[in-house]
C-alpha cells in the first residue's frame, strides 16, 4: 500500500494543505489570505481527503510547518497534526516555514533570501541554496533581524543570482531595492505551500515513528510576535 502523507501549513495568512504519496503530490488546498485558520482549517481538511476519498483515519504520516510566522497560526496547524500523529499512532515531522519558502521559489533559484515581514522593521530570514541534486542547503539558519541589517549581510555577500521571497519582499521594497541584481520571486510564490513543505519532508516521513509528534515544537525566534501583530492589528 502507498504512504498516505498530509501536509499542514499555517504560518502564513493563506491556509496550505497538500496530501501526497512517496513519489508525488496528489491534491492541494489554498485557502483565502485571510488568517482564519481556526475556521477554516478542518473544513480544508474535509475538501482535501475528499478529493482523494481518503479518510483521516488511513493518513500514514504529517508534515507541518512550525514557523516563524504567526503564533495563533503555527499553534493551529501543530494542534492538528499533533493531533492526528497521537490518536492515529503515525509520524509527525516539523519544517521551517522559510525553508519552505525557499524551496517553493523553484530550482531555478540558486540562491534564495525568503523573507517574512516580523513587523517593526525587522524581518523572519535566512540565507539557502539549491544543490544539483534539488536539495535545499542552509547557509544562513533561521533569524529575526532588522530588515536595513538583513540588506547590508546580503549585499556584503556580493551574490549575483540572489531570489527574494516571502510577504517582506512588498512590505520592504525600498529597502531591498539597495541590493544589486536580485530577482523577484512571483507573488503568487511568496507564502509558503504546502506541496513545498510536503516535498521537503517525505524523506523525513520514511524514516520517523510514531511518537514523533512529541518532539515538534514550534519556531517562533522571538517571544512577543503574537502581542505585536495584536498592537498593530495584523493578527
Amino acid at each position: 500500500m502507498s504512504e498516505r502523507y498530509l501536509a499542514i501549513e499555517t504560518s502564513s495568512p493563506r491556509l496550505s494543505l497538500a496530501a501526497g504519496d512517496e513519489h508525488k503530490i496528489l491534491a492541494r488546498y489554498e485557502g483565502p489570505l485571510a488568517w482564519r485558520h481556526a475556521d477554516t482549517l478542518f473544513d480544508g481538511l474535509r475538501k482535501l481527503l475528499g478529493r482523494l476519498r481518503w479518510t483521516p483515519g488511513s493518513l500514514t504520516g504529517v508534515a507541518v510547518s512550525v514557523g516563524p510566522g504567526s503564533f495563533t497560526g503555527i499553534r493551529i496547524g501543530l494542534s492538528a497534526a499533533r493531533a492526528l500523529g497521537q490518536s492515529l499512532r503515525i509520524p509527525v515531522v516539523g519544517v521551517p516555514s522559510l525553508q519552505t519558502l525557499a524551496f517553493g521559489a523553484g530550482p531555478r533559484a540558486h540562491w534564495i533570501s525568503p523573507m517574512i515581514d516580523a513587523l517593526q522593521n525587522k524581518v523572519f530570514t535566512g540565507l539557502y541554496a539549491h544543490k544539483e541534486t534539488g536539495e535545499l542547503r542552509v547557509i544562513h539558519k533561521e533569524a529575526h533581524i532588522p530588515i536595513e541589517e538583513w540588506v547590508a549581510r546580503l549585499k556584503a555577500r556580493k551574490i549575483k543570482d540572489l531570489w527574494l521571497t516571502g510577504d517582506a519582499v512588498k512590505v520592504y521594497a525600498p529597502a531591498l531595492v539597495k541590493l544589486p541584481g536580485k530577482k523577484l520571486a512571483p507573488a503568487e510564490k511568496r507564502y509558503p505551500s504546502a506541496a513545498a513543505l510536503l516535498e521537503l519532508a517525505r524523506s523525513r516521513l520514511r524514516h520517523a515513528k510514531p511518537g514523533s509528534y512529541k518532539n515538534v515544537f514550534p519556531l517562533y525566534l522571538r517571544q512577543a510576535a503574537a502581542l505585536e501583530r495584536r498592537k498593530s492589528g495584523r493578527a
